[in-house]
């Protein structure tokens, strides 16, 4: 049996950010991934934005760790060459009841501590987009894109300079609580089982956090952990556009999701997306006969566009702890010491801003660790 101080489950931004973070402490590190290298569920199909953080409740996990972790994302990736651009984002409004949304939002991001919102109207718009047709919009300057996959090579390669070991092709299948450890049963790509003794687990799981947190006899029902998979489909646009848009152009955001909007990618083409449908398998496919929707919404800010424009590109599953038509919840980040498993730090629900938040959650969970 192979044995370690600590065990992190799931090689997507988030578990390879705490990976590196803790990896720097110089303890004896395993971390788990059941495909064959890392950011193959949620991490890479995403719009790879860098949010603001002015869309959250002021006292959430999310206000506080999307702020601080943007910050921390924009210094990472110019220290460490990652590919990524400061775009800013228009968070756009064309009707009055938009334009209430739109000023609700600056108000909670003036709270939260967003820098340099500004609500603009019409005229100065045009000047930053010609392309895009609106009123008023929210202007959020310090919102980017940047390179995911590049981003989570980096976390990767110095986590091992660090000396950390990554397993992939290592899917958790076991977690047993002992004595005074942890027993964490592993199935390698050939089938073959391993074991691994450790003193702590930390689940960042993703799409599976719920059912790792119930391997070790956690009640995800009871815990209102259970995780929803919310389906975001993307179309891209025809390169015949590429340039013409230069932000990040959001539409106001619904209770579900922040709305299809436009993916800046960083040689200057885009695409549409996410849509959000709930969903009990995990399939990519894009519906081509949801084209209709997405050229509906994306031609009332984006009236350059035609229909032929738009083709099929992507798909992304989203981790979320709300079922179909409740409020949005926040992340769950905690030590599970008062619910009789001391030693096992559990992330669930770990859905949008995660990937600007990476760092700042990798943070977190290292305060945690240091304070067991």
């Amino acid at each position: 049996m192979n044995r370690a101080e600590i065990v992190i489950i799931g090689a997507g931004s988030v578990g390879l950010s705490i990976t590196r973070r803790l990896s720097q402490l110089k303890k004896e590190i395993v971390l788990l991934e059941r495909h064959s290298t890392f950011g193959q569920d949620t991490s890479t199909r995403n719009s790879e934005v860098i949010h603001g953080g002015m869309y959250y409740p002021t006292d959430s996990l999310k206000t506080r760790l999307c702020v601080d972790g943007n910050r921390m994302l924009y210094e990472i990736c110019a220290k460490h060459n990652i590919p990524h651009r400061k775009t800013g984002k228009l968070i756009i409004a064309n009707t009055a009841e938009e334009h209430a949304n739109i000023e609700e939002i600056y108000r909670q991001g003036q709270i939260n501590g967003v820098p340099n919102l500004r609500i603009i109207e019409e005229k100065e718009i045009r000047k930053l987009e010609p392309h895009v047709q609106a009123k008023w919009a929210l202007l959020s300057p310090e919102s980017g894109i940047l390179d995911a996959t590049a981003l989570m090579g980096f976390f990767e390669q110095d986590a091992l300079a660090n000396g950390a070991s990554i397993r992939y092709d290592h899917e958790v299948i076991g977690l047993e609580k002992l004595a005074d450890a942890y027993k964490v049963i592993v199935r390698r790509q050939n089938g073959k089982i391993d074991e691994i003794t450790t003193d702590i687990v930390i689940n960042a799981a993703g799409l599976y956090a719920d059912k790792i947190s119930e391997m070790l006899g956690l009640d995800i029902q009871k815990n209102r952990y259970r995780i929803y998979w919310v389906k975001g489909e993307y179309f891209d646009i025809n390169k015949r556009h590429s340039g013409k848009i230069t932000h990040l152009i959001y539409p106001t955001p619904t209770p579900v999701s922040l709305g299809i909007h436009v993916r800046l990618r960083l040689d200057g083409s885009f695409a549409l997306g996410p849509n959000a449908i709930y969903v009990d398998e995990i399939n990519y496919d894009v519906d081509p006969a949801h084209v209709d929707e997405f050229f509906s919404d994306a031609q009332e800010y984006l009236p350059f566009l035609e229909k032929s424009d738009l083709t099929p590109d992507m798909a992304g599953i989203r981790a979320k702890l709300q079922a179909e038509g409740e409020p949005v919840r926040d992340f769950v980040i905690r030590h599970e010491a008062d619910k009789g498993l001391p030693g096992f730090i559990n992330l669930v629900g770990i859905d949008s801003p995660a990937l600007t938040a990476c760092p700042a959650i990798a943070k977190e969970v290292a305060e945690i660790y240091r304070n067991l």
